[in-house]
């Protein structure tokens, strides 16, 4: 197990299998229909969550074992079955990325513990060894890291274009970004003064434009 190397990945519109039906499998259904992954579910049985997805054409589900076309296409695989050897063998064939839940000896990637805020990700990793370390640290996390970020960042998201348009010089661009993320308005945005923020970057951006 060597699950050391970090990567975040664009599923959107990629054909992503998910198979058996362990505790953690509507949560790993869930989270790849949120970015956008083109999700088939194989099994007999789904749990209420996977259900109301399938129902609502978010996910197709086959009602049945998994097969080995089922791979066919697929560019990730998830599996929690008893046995999840052959379901690896063949992924590993192919050069499907699998991961098999509880079951690092069949996984090609681990999942970190994960702690979001808009577009802001944050994973954490102990490489499998100690995962309640990991949950130890996302709620710390929750607790230091709030739905301040999240606003912070579309709004950095929205001006993003008017700086890389406006700013032609990479220095005086990064500068600018520094002294942007430098001040107080993490604070300001916590204790409800969002238009007041996005007034005051909007306005470091044209002072620096104009004076270039």
């Amino acid at each position: 197990m060597n699950f050391r190397y970090p990567v975040f990945l664009d599923v959107d519109g990629k054909r992503c299998l998910v198979t058996g039906e362990g505790y953690e499998v509507a949560f790993k259904v869930k989270n790849l229909v949120d970015c956008s992954a083109i999700v088939t579910y194989v099994n007999p049985r789904a749990e209420p969550a996977i259900e109301m997805l399938a129902e609502t054409g978010l996910l197709r589900w086959e009602k049945r074992a998994f097969v080995a076309s089922d791979l066919d296409g697929c560019f990730l695989v998830i599996s929690d079955l008893e046995d999840n050897s052959e379901i690896f063998k063949l992924a590993e064939a192919r050069g499907i990325l699998c991961n098999c839940v509880d079951d690092p000896e069949h996984c090609r990637f681990s999942f970190g513990s994960l702690h979001r805020q808009g577009d802001l990700t944050i994973a954490i990793s102990t490489n499998g060894w100690a995962p309640a370390v990991a949950v130890r640290l996302k709620e710390w996390l929750q607790r230091e890291v709030g739905p301040e970020y999240g606003e912070f960042l579309a709004m950095l998201k929205a001006v993003r274009p008017a700086i890389t348009n406006g700013i032609a010089d990479f220095g005086v661009r990064r500068e600018l970004w520094y002294r942007i993320v430098d001040s107080d308005f993490l604070v300001r945005i916590r204790a409800g003064e969002s238009y007041a923020v996005e007034g005051e970057i909007c306005k470091m951006i044209q002072d620096t434009i104009n004076s270039i």
